[in-house]
């Protein structure tokens, strides 16, 4: 059979890799070759490294790259970050940006930023000096890396320090533009969710509400998505009130129940007994085109019949 063009396509990029590459560089990664590449193909390269998880490439491209006293440009480094597997990685990626002429945007500094931040164990302390340092690139710190650090705390699963990184944000300490939006907050609700989802902490999902009260308080909108994730953790953990009072919510401001999430709220109920309320938020879910899963309708038909309901049933 022959062989697939889009898996060979690679190779001609790898041989032009080999014989471009300096002899300094690790092996198979070396070339006599007295006289640079563009610059863009150089990117290219250093994506091709990316896709494969190549650091060591990668970081052999941008020091290649700078033997010639050329400096790499904001595609060059952003590859090379996508490639770095940790907080050192990330570190040899900044000296070299940190040299002369370079000058890193601020995609490019958030992207390091987030690496740092959700590398194993999360160098939360260097993501943040990176921030602090953005200035000395000729960045302003704003929303944007503040939340890429969020992110990458909520993947390490950090929630005490991403509270505290919001908590912060909503303060005036670091300046209007770097204020919390509902990207940030979105972001937490679903890391406490996932949290309290894994461990049945309800302490933890009643902070997911406490931050979407505060975000529905403010006049913001969070999306359908996380609202809904929100409201299967509140069952999950038996927060019963709080999941009737976030679907009403949810039901006023036009937000559609997801088949699960509604599916678990007439079971939750039928559970408890209250099979009259259940029957109630199933017609109202329907109204609103939200059909649950098939064994509901028969659990629900069980349990009006068990509590006397035969009526309704």
């Amino acid at each position: 059979m022959a062989p697939d063009p889009l898996l060979a396509a690679p190779l001609p990029a790898c041989s032009l890799l080999n014989r471009h590459l300096s002899p300094t560089s690790p092996p198979p990664y070396r070339s006599s070759s007295p006289q640079p590449l563009p610059l863009p193909h150089y990117a290219l390269l250093l994506n091709i490294s990316a896709h494969a998880d190549l650091f060591a490439a990668s970081l052999a491209v941008l020091r290649h790259v700078r033997s010639f006293n050329l400096v790499p440009d904001a595609a060059c480094f952003h590859h090379a970050l996508r490639a770095a597997g940790s907080a050192d990685d990330v570190s040899a990626v900044l000296e070299i940006m940190s040299g002369p002429g370079a000058s890193p945007t601020v995609p490019v500094i958030v992207t390091a930023v987030h690496k740092l931040a959700s590398v194993a164990a999360g160098n939360f302390e260097g993501a943040r000096r990176l921030i602090d340092k953005m200035p000395v690139f000729g960045c302003v710190p704003n929303a944007v890396a503040y939340a890429a650090m969020l992110d990458g705390m909520c993947s390490s699963e950090n929630v005490d320090g991403a509270v505290r990184l919001i908590e912060e944000m909503e303060g005036s300490g670091l300046g209007a533009n770097c204020a919390p939006n509902v990207v940030t907050y979105t972001c937490l609700v679903k890391c406490l969710c996932r949290k309290g989802r894994e461990f049945a902490l309800s302490g933890t999902v009643a902070d997911a509400y406490d931050v979407v009260k505060r975000v529905f308080g403010d006049g913001g909108v969070l999306s359908g998505q996380v609202l809904n994730v929100l409201l299967i953790c509140f069952w999950r953990v038996g927060m019963t009130a709080e999941a009737e009072r976030l679907a009403q919510r949810m039901m006023k401001k036009g937000v559609q129940l997801t088949q699960l999430a509604g599916s678990l709220m007439v079971m939750g109920l039928c559970v408890r007994k209250r099979s009259l309320d259940a029957c109630h938020w199933l017609g109202m879910m329907e109204e609103n085109n939200v059909l649950c899963e098939s064994n509901v309708y028969g659990i629900l038909l069980f349990g009006l019949c068990e509590e006397g309901h035969a009526h309704e049933a």
